[in-house]
């Protein structure tokens, strides 16, 4: 049996973290001021990482690993967190799909 990753909780408070530090940065579209948004105070890593470490690790993913894989992931984390266009089930699918096709396990 592979990784098996359930979806922790919606975290509403870091969406509306991250578009309180992009509301600060100014309203020009710009992709750069949206990457650093969704990685500020890395919020969103450190969440799914409590939720997940514990497998992650039986499974020899380390923390830096799984940075690498978010960071794959951050247009996504822009679609869900600033622009809505991604639901939460999601992206957190999305993100676990990667995990199995790199760690070649099932999630």
């Amino acid at each position: 049996m592979g990784i098996v990753l359930q979806a922790p909780k919606e975290p509403h408070e870091i969406k509306d973290l991250i578009k309180s530090v992009r509301s600060k940065l100014g309203t020009n579209r710009n992709i750069k001021y949206d990457s650093f948004a969704v990685w500020s105070f890395n919020q969103l890593p450190k969440y799914l990482w409590k939720s997940w470490k514990e497998i992650l690790r039986e499974n020899k993913v380390s923390w830096q690993d799984f940075l690498a894989i978010l960071k794959l992931h951050t247009k996504d984390m822009i679609d869900w967190a600033l622009h809505d266009r991604i639901s939460w089930e999601e992206l957190v699918s999305r993100i676990t799909e990667t995990i199995a096709q790199n760690f070649e396990e099932e999630v």
